[in-house]
């Protein structure tokens, strides 16, 4: 029925009139609670932290001041052990973000990130200091919880003899041509 108009008061008279709609014996009130329930149920999702990069912290510094925030990194150079509480510098592929915290919460790590070693990817909640009142003005996380996300471990590296025989061949052709010019002078 186009352009008919219907007002509140025939809205509710209609509800009014039509009948309770009957179906497994639940009363509308609890058929609602159930509706929610399995529509709850089959639409959950797992709700993840923000894992912030260390660009958006360095960035962002200012309004993350003062924040908890979680933070992930490969752990580089050895942790600074000062008693209660220690430094450990965390990585993410884009600059290092140094970490203050309880040196007990860094019993499990075992590598550090050099040339010989992939460090352990550790994974720390605490709050963002943009500018550190102990730490003489550092930008650094004052971490309350850390975990080994993955394990370090040692690196391989192959000799390659390719290089090795290059640096030869040109070590020899420097002393070549040392010899060489040192008569004409």
């Amino acid at each position: 029925m186009k352009g008919h108009k219907v007002t509140r008061s025939q809205v509710h008279s209609l509800m009014e009139e039509a009948p309770e709609p009957q179906g497994f014996g639940v009363s509308s009130g609890r058929r609602s609670i159930l509706i929610l329930v399995i529509s709850m149920l089959l639409f959950a999702t797992n709700c993840y932290a923000v894992t912030w990069s260390s660009t958006e912290l360095i960035e962002k510094a200012k309004e993350l001041n003062g924040r908890k925030l979680n933070y992930r990194g490969e752990l580089v150079t050895a942790i600074l052990d000062r008693g209660e509480y220690s430094w450990a510098n965390l990585n993410d592929g884009s600059n290092a973000i140094g970490v203050w915290c309880k040196s007990s919460l860094l019993d499990g790590v075992k590598f550090a990130g050099d040339y010989k070693n992939r460090g352990d990817i550790i994974e720390v909640n605490g709050t963002l200091n943009r500018a550190c009142s102990i730490h003489n003005g550092e930008l650094d996380i004052h971490a309350d919880t850390v975990e080994i996300v993955k394990k370090g471990h040692s690196l391989v590296r192959p000799i390659n003899l390719k290089r090795i025989n290059s640096a030869i061949v040109l070590f020899a052709l420097t002393i070549l041509t040392v010899i060489i010019f040192r008569k004409r002078l």
